[in-house]
């Protein structure tokens, strides 16, 4: 029976390589190379774009990594304020310092573990910065249909080929992600197969080769996604040489300026998101997190697998801890205690390791434009951040 469920294997092999083949014939190279000259290009366009594909896909981002390139991983802290002219995407777009943004809302430590594991071989200068939101340690941690949305297969299958992460922290990764797509049988399935086979060892040469072409496909389907919705933002370069500076009066006028947009409120939070978002139900949302705590999460588990992998890669880390709004937390019921409390705890986590160095914000809860609304960063914290990015990367 075994040798006939082989033998069945076998020939769903050859049928499939065919299929592959034939598929790849009836593409065209032209198509391909198409896409290819679609995604390689020597502006930002492709740094700064917030396209989910782009976040999915190994070569979208390694072939836009240069020497000069930054990798900054987080979540809707990037992409919140990106209109904005102090964002990176405005102060860095330079040819001689740049930075590949990657995450949106929810892409948190399980999904930028697997994304670094996939991309690194290309981060040539061996450096990462990462911000880390204290809303991610909520008491779930992260929940199981963003993960869904976020994840990206190939970036999980790169990160179980990558002979530099080791098994011990491979299978504790894969774990979190069968745990995570629980619910999703078809994904689930292919986890559980990862984990078989380069975790287990259980499994054929055929085997490897099937995830090897599913790999392929899974791969070649987003870019072409990437392609066909214009993922790609129509954005030159402000010149070659980044300007040198003044960060302090730089802050100051931008500060100058936002103060007019964040004037019908007393939290210092931008005019059109507290019409939008606060002022109808304001009386509403008083005292109405009281519960709520960061203190206990799977998230500070996943914090770790993203901090071993960035480790056995020889990464040089830089964890980014921005604060909450602590006048608008106050007003909704979070204790300060607690908020402070999981400022310390992100930071004493990091700390264990000696690859990692930390910028924690926690003590600028209060202080007026460091935030844009009650969760993202701003002008003054954005501006902040930025000086200590450009110093992290032209050390040494």
């Amino acid at each position: 029976k075994i040798g006939n469920n082989n033998m069945i294997r076998l020939k769903a092999f050859l049928i499939s390589i065919v299929l592959v083949l034939i598929t790849l014939v009836i593409l065209d190279k032209t198509y391909v190379k198409k896409i290819e000259n679609y995604y390689k290009v020597k502006d930002n366009s492709v740094r700064y774009s917030t396209a989910y594909e782009k976040y999915k896909s190994k070569d979208i981002i390694t072939e836009n990594i240069t020497p000069n390139t930054l990798v900054l991983l987080g979540s809707s802290e990037l992409t919140a304020t990106i209109n904005e002219n102090y964002h990176p995407k405005k102060i860095f777009n330079y040819n001689d310092f740049n930075i590949m943004q990657i995450g949106t809302g929810y892409s948190q430590n399980i999904v930028q573990a697997s994304t670094l594991g996939s991309i690194e071989g290309a981060i040539k200068n061996r450096k990462v910065a990462i911000v880390e939101s204290v809303q991610w340690f909520a008491k779930g941690g992260l929940q199981k249909d963003a993960f869904l949305n976020k994840a990206s297969q190939e970036h999980i299958y790169n990160t179980m080929i990558n002979n530099k992460i080791s098994k011990e922290t491979k299978e504790k990764l894969i774990n979190r992600v069968i745990e995570l797509t629980g619910d999703n049988k078809g994904q689930n399935d292919i986890y559980r197969k990862y984990k078989e086979y380069f975790i287990e060892n259980k499994g054929s040469f055929i085997d490897g080769e099937m995830l090897k072409i599913e790999n392929y496909i899974y791969s070649f389907k987003n870019k072409t996604q990437f392609y066909s919705n214009k993922g790609k933002i129509d954005y030159p370069l402000s010149g070659q040489n980044t300007p040198n500076y003044d960060w302090d009066s730089l802050t100051n006028d931008f500060v100058e300026k936002i103060k007019k947009t964040t004037n019908n409120n007393e939290y210092a939070v931008d005019n059109k998101y507290y019409n939008t978002y606060l002022a109808k139900n304001y009386s509403s949302f008083r005292d109405s997190n009281k519960g709520t705590s960061y203190l206990e999460s799977p998230e500070y588990i996943d914090y770790e697998i993203f901090l071993d992998v960035a480790k056995e890669l020889g990464m040089e880390v830089e964890v980014i801890i921005f604060p909450v709004n602590g006048k608008w937390n106050d007003y909704t019921g979070v204790s300060k205690e607690m908020r402070e409390q999981t400022y310390r705890n992100i930071e004493e986590i990091a700390k264990k390791y000696t690859n990692v160095k930390v910028l924690n914000y926690g003590n600028r809860e209060y202080d007026d434009y460091f935030l844009f609304d009650v969760m993202h960063v701003g002008v003054k914290g954005w501006m902040q951040v930025e000086r200590e990015l450009y110093e992290f990367a032209k050390q040494n």
